[in-house]
């Protein structure tokens, strides 16, 4: 039995773009060309040109991809923090889930968001995922705990400043001394309740 050609379409779509990321991970936008992404995905360059038309329509699908997961990941790390009924426990678990999602996704964001700063093409999903990010994160604390609209909107820049450090640097380019992500999340966590509750 053959498998339908949109099951097929779609599998080789989705390998390109799993191949697209990896790349990225191994070298950044520079390392995406047509051939590569062809010869790691198992297709030919004519059927990426077929489904992305060029290297630019790739990238775009592959950022909307990555940043789709991310904004996915932020729902369900918010759902789960509504059903913590412990202030500390709810802030806790969105900050730790914050500091992985970073960890996960640092490949896909040091490419879009740093290296594609200011490239026309990457620039209106950037923005509109960073509110969107923006306006969950504010949101929330402002309904659960009261928190000012400012003081809210300053933590999320918090969190969105450590995100940007960790797809700009290696913990060891930034200090000298050792801080386990443990360490690091129990800190960011109290820092943000002193901000948050009014």
């Amino acid at each position: 039995m053959r498998t339908p050609q949109q099951t097929r379409s779609t599998s080789s779509t989705d390998r390109m773009l799993d191949a697209t990321l990896a790349l990225l991970g191994r070298g950044g936008l520079q390392a995406v060309t047509v051939a590569a992404v062809a010869r790691a995905a198992g297709a030919s360059n004519g059927s990426l040109y077929h489904r992305f038309r060029d290297r630019t329509g790739l990238l775009v699908a592959a950022q909307d991809r990555a940043l789709t997961v991310i904004e996915a990941a932020t729902a369900d790390a918010f759902r789960r923090a509504d059903g913590e009924p412990d202030d500390l426990r709810a802030i806790g678990l969105l900050v730790q889930a914050a500091l992985g999602i970073f960890e996960a996704h640092r490949p896909a964001m040091r490419a879009f968001l740093v290296e594609g700063q200011g490239l026309e093409e990457f620039e209106e999903r950037n923005v509109r995922s960073s509110h969107l990010l923006a306006t969950t994160v504010v949101e929330w604390l402002v309904s659960r705990f009261g928190t000012a609209r400012s003081d809210a909107e300053a933590t999320y820049r918090i969190l969105f400043a450590l995100g940007a450090t960790n797809a700009l640097f290696d913990d060891e380019q930034i200090s000298p001394g050792a801080l386990t992500g443990a360490a690091l999340a129990d800190a960011v966590t109290r820092a943000l309740v002193a901000v948050v509750r009014p």
